[in-house]
């Protein structure tokens, strides 16, 4: 008798994970009638068929440099003027790439919010030391630099790029 019931506790055990091995799997495939969503509707939400958000534009005064090297069209390096001073602009077919120093945790959130008024992936933002990031400036190794207003104090960024070639402009409240 005692093999007898080793066996069926063996037998049981081996059930029971082959039952939770396929419940786990059946839950996670959505298997009609088992629900894990706290909806009330019980309709999933995804990225395509979700509103996109836009995050808030963050307080204080920002400054944004331009290469103009980089947008040798007028037409589209107004459209990313108009695009920075919070105006509404049209589908602007071309990627732009925003460094910010890594430092500067508000002009990164302000980044961040202008990247979220665009496509997807239309807007790349690195952060970079910010001393290196100004040594690629210098050389025009870059397409748009965004800083806070007490970042770009600190580094004299408005005087640095303050000449032919660069848009300076000043954001924010």
């Amino acid at each position: 008798m005692n093999c007898f019931g080793r066996s069926l506790g063996h037998r049981i055990a081996d059930i029971l994970l082959i039952l939770l091995i396929f419940g786990i799997a059946l839950i996670g495939a959505g298997f009609p009638g088992i629900r894990l969503e706290a909806s009330p509707a019980g309709n999933r939400i995804d990225a395509v068929s979700s509103a996109s958000v836009i995050l808030k534009q963050p307080s204080g005064e920002y400054i944004v440099v331009i290469n103009q090297a980089l947008h040798p069209n007028e037409e589209k390096l107004s459209a990313w003027r108009d695009f920075f001073e919070g105006r509404e602009i049209p589908v602007i077919f071309e990627d732009i790439s925003c460094v910010v120093g890594a430092s500067d945790s508000t002009g990164y959130e302000m980044a961040r919010s202008f990247q979220s008024r665009l496509p997807e992936n239309q807007m790349r933002i690195r952060t970079e030391n910010p001393a290196l990031m100004l040594s690629k400036a210098d050389y025009g190794k870059f397409d748009v630099l965004l800083l806070s207003k007490e970042a770009a104090d600190v580094y004299n960024v408005s005087e640095l790029y303050d000449e032919d070639g660069y848009i300076i402009i000043h954001a924010g409240s």
